[in-house]
């Protein structure tokens, strides 16, 4: 067969609305595939990879030395672990010291750097809670650094130095972290500061940077490891890299923001950890450390950035200040669609309105049923609380099958407003009406707290170019409704399934209300997408200015 039957048997294909069809949902799949993903750690370096890699088989060799009982500050257990992380310290060849302090001891180690601009400190607190050995928070992130300073000691001697702070107390609220800060003398040398806290079961975070982080942000997007859910909006919280960022340092915390419901109690042990999760946490560390390691810190400021994580592209950042002439923009270039669509007949007033409609009403009450049936649910599955210090922002028993439920909710919401909207509305109607409600969110957020404006944000700018060029292009086909339809569909399938699972991850179900309605406007921006690619499937097109129901 020749190669020019070979492509007219492809372009008989491509043009048969079946395959067309196929093609929708297949791209729809992939995507989703894409996004949820991200939420899950996969890979572990054994302990015979290369010295300067990052090996999680060998940072979990430190555990049984660091977590195989309670070892708060002050205690003869933590003594023990203090002498164990000086040991290791000292048998790497690094300035070791300790730093005693009222309620602790601190243990700092440096490795100088061959021109240092200044130093990085890596920090992570090696005390547990009373309660529990303190296998995850924060052994986890103690035997990640040990492993990094090793990979570190092993490679190419880095530029900047890199001082090690295992800070004790931090349970009580960092106390030994204020202590290095303030009593230190290598504080003097502190450009800036990354936080190891945790790692567990989840997907590395990016969970806190200061303000004017423009060239760490940088830094970050040159160091970033494919396959760790990012994004700005992750925002600020009690870390162990605060203190720095309020004595005037840059700083950022790693964490994989799992609300294990093990944490502070005595099942925080080491078989809760998930060697991936630990291998991502010390990989990316490493990464980090590497690129800070190299860079001119005499000015480690830059204008503050926002940034997420794109699969498959990397870490995406622009400045923030950004933010609000985008949300603006993007509002302007919606109602643009909007108005295009409508001159051209593809949509309709009544129709939109009663699009939005379904949709504002679907969220609000696919949340108030969420809040109500999980006020429940503790007593329902017979739940004690009392034994989780971290109740409510904890994952439950059986978590996954929990969200899984209040989602098939919300779905079941979003679904059958849908289709009795689709009575009087079109196809398109319901398209861009569907966008509405994040151009919305995008302007709030953007004027109130810009660092939450992502999520929205960039599904609107992009679903509005994608209906001005598809109208432009293919005027009343079908086409000019299925393409925008799918654009937006696919943009949000990155973005709000990511979302969603990082929250649940964070927090548990305690913000479920919040969690159905940002399904539900998900899935109505969703629906007509596939509603195109099944329609495809049964060979069914349509004009845009006559697909009604």
């Amino acid at each position: 067969m020749s190669t020019t039957t070979n492509k007219s048997i492809v372009v008989r294909a491509l043009n048969n609305p079946r395959v067309q069809g196929f093609l929708m949902l297949l791209v729809l799949v992939l995507v989703a595939g894409l996004s949820i993903a991200q939420q899950f750690p996969w890979g572990v370096t054994p302990t015979n990879a290369s010295p300067d890699l990052f090996s999680a088989e060998r940072a979990m060799a430190h555990l049984p030395a660091i977590a195989s009982e309670p070892h708060p500050a002050g205690s003869k257990a933590q003594e023990k672990v203090r002498d164990y992380l000086v040991t290791q310290l000292s048998a790497l060849g690094l300035e070791v010291e300790t730093q005693p302090f009222d309620s602790g001891e601190n243990v700092v180690a440096r490795l100088r750097g061959g021109d240092s601009t200044g130093a990085i400190v890596i920090l992570a607190h090696y005390d547990s809670t009373p309660a529990g050995s303190g296998a995850a928070d924060n052994g986890a992130g103690t035997a990640a650094l040990l492993e990094v300073l090793r990979a570190l000691a092993a490679g190419p001697l880095p530029r900047n130095d890199v001082i090690a702070l295992f800070d004790d107390n931090e349970e009580q609220g960092w106390i030994g972290t204020r202590a290095f800060i303030q009593e230190h003398p290598w504080i003097a040398d502190v450009r800036v500061a990354v936080s190891l806290d945790t790692a567990v079961r989840g997907v590395v975070h990016v969970n806190e940077t200061g303000p004017r982080n423009g060239k760490l942000v940088q830094a970050l997007a040159r160091a970033y490891r494919h396959g760790w859910a990012w994004m700005s909006a992750a925002g600020g919280g009690n870390y162990d890299s605060g203190p720095f960022i309020k004595s005037g340092l840059q700083a950022l915390s790693l964490e994989d923001n799992y609300a294990f419901k093990e944490q502070h109690t005595e099942n925080d042990r080491i078989e809760i950890i998930s060697p991936a999760s630990l291998q991502q946490l010390g990989e990316q560390a490493l990464a980090v450390a590497r690129e800070l390691g190299d860079l001119n810190l005499s000015d480690p400021w830059g204008e503050h950035q926002a940034f997420f994580a794109v699969p498959l592209i990397g870490l995406v950042h622009y400045p923030q200040a950004w933010t609000l002439p985008l949300a603006l923009a993007s509002a302007v270039l919606l109602l643009a669609a909007i108005t295009f669509a409508l001159r051209r007949g593809v949509a309709g007033w009544r129709g939109l309105l009663v699009g939005l409609a379904a949709i504002i009403v679907a969220s609000l009450l696919a949340a108030v049923l969420a809040n109500a049936l999980w006020s429940q649910v503790p007593k329902l599955l017979s739940w004690n609380t009392s034994a989780w210090p971290e109740w409510p922002d904890v994952v439950p028993p059986n978590g996954g099958l929990i969200l899984a439920v209040f989602a098939l909710l919300a779905l079941a919401f979003a679904i059958s407003a849908y289709w009795l909207s689709r009575r009087v509305s079109r196809r398109a109607d319901l398209a861009l009406s569907g966008l509405v409600p994040f151009a919305v969110l995008a302007l709030l957020f953007a004027s109130s707290e810009p660092r939450l404006a992502i999520f929205p944000l960039w599904p609107v700018l992009i679903g509005a170019i994608g209906w001005l060029i598809s109208l432009a292009v293919f005027k009343n086909t079908a086409w000019a409704v299925d393409l925008p339809a799918l654009l937006a569909a696919m943009v949000l399938w990155l973005v709000i399934p990511a979302l969603i699972f990082a929250n649940f991850l964070g927090s548990g179900l305690d913000e479920a209300a919040m969690l159905a309605a940002v399904l539900t406007l998900f899935t109505f921006v969703e629906l007509p997408a596939i509603e195109a690619a099944l329609r495809r499937l049964r060979g069914e097109l349509q004009p845009a200015t006559t697909q009604v129901k």
